[in-house]
């Protein structure tokens, strides 16, 4: 465990560009920054994102607008392709209980990254930022051309505004794949995209991604970014998360529709912060984001020790909106 750790910025890229110390969860925000309409009314009750550093919705090449157009993606989005079509989406299972808790099955649902990518508006966003993307062809083939499909159409937006930084997303639990089929691409997919931007590309993955391979992306990623959500029922997270309270089906599954989701719980934070811990004593030094589970300025004290260089926040500004501004206050005084 570490005791102490000299305090910095959290900075990446060749220009070292300063991005905040505490982050929304990606998605949390919706693609742009917007939120979802739902946020109207958690304002009253304390919620904010003020002083939270942005990170988009995980895109991916193709639109994923769901079943009514024969598409994956599990929450319908109207015509603007950022509003859902439901004031509380189906996909997403919230629960006040054990200190406050969610599963999502949202599936990736978006209309494209050309679509959002032409708006202009991650060119009006003047804070260092991160935006997503999710490769999710069938094979190792298909996911190269899939990123350097993906590369030409953002390297012809950039520059920004603001300096952003490419979060390669290999956690999500809902995107029809095994986690472990990227293991032995996740190098070479940095690498290529690092070639093709010329941006900092950092990695977004849950907690159970072995040690090892972890230890192999940092040489090549300019970050890591841990605590993706943990995929419902996963046996590996068994000694920290008590599934059976959830009965045998997921309640996502239990709404009709065909996905488990994923986690977001304080049971989830224990892991994140032993494999943080893995990390750091395996030698690993790239900046770390860490989260999933945040609820008190303890829980930030922890993953500060750990060995984060920052955190993010989402499933407790749902849960617990009351507790954001006091946790963004705190982390910016912890983690700078």
């Amino acid at each position: 465990m570490i005791e102490e750790k000299e305090k910095q910025m959290f900075r990446l890229g060749k220009e070292q560009n300063v991005f905040d110390p505490i982050f929304c969860a990606t998605g949390s925000r919706g693609f742009f920054g917007e939120g979802y309409p739902f946020h109207k009314y958690w304002q009253y009750a304390g919620m904010t994102w003020q002083g939270t550093g942005f990170a988009g919705k995980t895109l991916t090449l193709d639109p994923r607008r769901g079943k009514e157009f024969g598409e994956a993606g599990n929450m319908p989005l109207q015509n603007d392709g950022t509003t859902p079509v439901e004031l509380f989406p189906q996909s997403i299972w919230a629960s006040f209980r054990h200190g406050g808790e969610m599963i999502n099955a949202v599936g990736l649902s978006n209309f494209g990254a050309d679509f959002y990518l032409r708006t202009g508006r991650y060119h009006q966003i003047q804070q260092p930022f991160f935006i997503s993307v999710m490769l999710v062809a069938e094979d190792k083939s298909g996911r190269e051309a899939e990123l350097q499909l993906f590369c030409q159409l953002f390297g012809r937006h950039l520059p920004f505004r603001a300096p952003v930084a490419l979060q390669m997303n290999f956690g999500c639990p809902n995107s029809g794949h095994d986690p472990s089929e990227f293991y032995a691409e996740i190098c070479s997919l940095i690498e290529q995209a690092k070639a093709a931007l010329g941006i900092p590309v950092v990695i977004n993955t849950n907690a159970l991604m072995p040690t090892a391979v972890l230890i192999e992306a940092a040489r090549v990623a300019d970050a890591l970014w841990i605590g993706n959500t943990i995929p419902f029922g996963d046996q590996a997270a068994s000694q920290d998360i008590d599934w059976a309270r959830f009965g045998t089906t997921s309640p996502i599954r239990r709404r009709g529709i065909a996905a488990d989701g994923g986690l977001s719980s304080p049971e989830c934070l224990p892991i994140t912060m032993r494999k943080v811990h893995e990390l750091r004593d395996s030698g690993v030094i790239v900046p770390i984001v860490g989260g999933n589970g945040i609820r008190t300025v303890h829980d930030l004290r922890q993953l500060y020790q750990a060995g984060c260089d920052a955190v993010f926040v989402g499933s407790l500004a749902v849960v617990m909106p009351w507790r954001m501004p006091t946790i963004i206050r705190a982390a910016h005084e912890i983690f700078t």
